[in-house]
C-alpha cells in the first residue's frame, strides 16, 4: 500500500501539529515494513525530523519551488498523488483538496476556531477555514479529531459529518535533553506558545506584573517560551519583551527554543501556565503534566478533557484578576507535585497511533 501524507508540518520543526505527525510516524512507519510511506512537501522537511526521512520505507517528494499552500493543497499535490500512485492520503493540516480525491482520505481536525474563536484568526486564515472546512469534512472518509470537544463542534456545525469523526487524542512522552546549568531562574512559571491573540500571554503578563507589585518580595520568575507571532502579540508584545523593560518584573523571553530548553524548562519549573482562548487540543499541559507539574490553565473544555480538579486550577480566560490569584496560590504550595500521579498510559503515543493505523492502514 502506499499512503500519501500531508507532510508540511514537519518543515516548520516542533509546533503542535508536527510533534503530533512526528510522533505517530515513527511508531507507524517502523512496525509497518510494507506500507510505503509517502510525505508530500511545498517545502523541505526541518533537520529535526531526519530520523524518520531516512526511514527504508519513507518516501519524500519535495517542489523544486515553494508554492503558496492553498495553490500547493488543491493543484499540485493531486497531480502527485496520481503520479507516484496514492491508495490513501492523509491531511494533516485539517484541510483536503476542493476537489474530491478518487481515493480514500482522512483529515485530522484540531478545532473549529472560525466558528468559536474567529477574533483569535489572521484573516486570511479566517476565510480559508470558513470557505473550505465544510467542503473537507463533506469529502473525507474520516475525520480525526483531536478532542472530544472538536467532535462536539464538527457535529453542530455539520451533522452530517458526526458519522465520520473520531476522537484520537495526541500522546505524551518523557522528553529526553540535554541540560544547560544556569540556563533559567532558579524559581520560575512557565507559559509557552506563539505570540499571537489566541494564546493570550499578554493578559498573564499583565496580571503577573499586578501579581508582583502586590507582592514585591516574591522570588518567582515568569518564563515564556515562544516564537512571534501576528497582532500587537507579534510586534509591539514582542517588542516589550526584548527590549528589557519586563525584567524589573522578573518576567523572562526565550524566542524559538530548542527542543533540549524546552524539556528543561518543563522539567525546572514550578508551575505551568496555559491561558489560551482557545485551543483544538493543549499538548503543552500534557508534557507538564508526565513531568508532575500543576497547572492553571483557562476555563475552556477541552482543557476539562485533559487536567484533573485535583491537581489543576481552571481560570476565566479574559480575567486577569484570576491569573493574578492564579500566581498567587501556586506561588504559595507546599505540596508541588501531582496528586494522584499522572498516568503515562491513559496519554500514549502508541495507542494514538494504533487507533491511526486501524484507519489508515486498514
Amino acid at each position: 500500500m502506499n499512503l500519501g501524507i500531508d507532510a508540511r508540518p514537519l518543515a516548520y520543526g516542533i509546533t503542535g501539529n508536527s510533534r503530533y505527525l512526528a510522533e505517530v510516524l515513527r511508531i507507524m512507519v517502523k512496525r509497518n515494513s510494507k506500507i510505503n510511506f509517502y510525505l508530500f512537501s511545498n517545502k523541505k522537511i526541518h533537520p529535526i525530523f531526519d530520523d524518520i526521512i531516512n526511514l527504508k520505507n519513507v518516501k519524500v517528494i519535495y517542489e523544486s519551488r515553494s508554492y503558496p499552500g492553498p495553490i500547493y493543497l488543491n493543484w499540485i499535490l493531486p497531480k502527485r498523488i496520481r503520479e507516484f500512485g496514492m491508495d490513501r492520503f492523509w491531511g494533516t493540516l485539517q484541510m483536503l483538496p476542493v476537489r474530491k480525491l478518487p481515493i480514500p482520505s482522512f483529515v485530522n481536525y484540531h478545532d473549529l476556531n472560525f466558528i468559536s474563536a474567529p477574533e483569535t484568526m489572521a484573516k486570511w486564515n479566517f476565510w480559508q477555514h470558513k470557505l473550505l472546512s465544510g467542503i473537507t469534512l463533506k469529502n473525507a472518509d474520516k475525520v480525526f479529531c483531536l478532542s472530544q470537544n472538536t467532535k462536539n463542534e464538527i457535529s453542530f456545525y455539520l451533522p452530517e459529518a458526526a458519522n465520520k469523526c473520531l476522537v484520537v487524542y495526541p500522546g505524551v512522552s518523557k522528553r529526553n535533553f540535554k541540560t544547560t546549568k544556569g540556563l533559567f531562574p532558579k524559581s520560575f512559571f512557565l507559559t509557552v506558545g506563539t505570540l499571537e491573540p489566541r494564546k493570550n500571554i499578554k493578559r498573564l503578563i499583565d496580571a503577573f506584573r499586578k501579581f508582583k507589585e502586590t507582592n514585591p518580595k516574591d522570588k518567582h520568575a515568569l518564563l515564556i517560551l515562544g516564537r512571534k507571532g501576528w497582532g500587537e502579540e507579534g510586534t509591539k508584545l514582542l517588542e516589550a519583551l526584548t527590549n528589557g523593560s519586563l525584567e524589573q518584573y522578573q518576567i523572562r523571553f526565550l524566542e524559538n527554543p530548542s527542543d533540549d530548553v524546552l524539556g528543561q524548562a518543563i522539567n525546572e519549573c514550578e508551575a505551568f501556565f496555559f491561558p489560551s482562548h482557545h485551543e483544538g487540543f493543549g499538548l503543552p499541559l500534557l508534557e507538564a503534566m508526565i513531568e508532575d507539574k500543576r497547572c492553571a490553565a483557562s476555563d475552556i473544555p477541552v482543557f476539562r478533557e485533559i487536567l484533573d480538579d485535583s491537581s489543576d486550577l481552571y481560570v476565566p480566560s479574559t480575567s486577569s484578576e484570576g491569573w493574578t490569584k492564579a500566581f498567587q496560590l501556586f506561588s504559595n504550595l507546599k505540596v508541588k507535585g501531582r496528586s494522584p500521579k499522572f498516568s503515562k498510559t491513559k496519554w500514549s503515543w502508541d495507542h494514538t497511533a494504533k487507533l491511526l493505523e486501524e484507519v489508515l492502514l486498514k
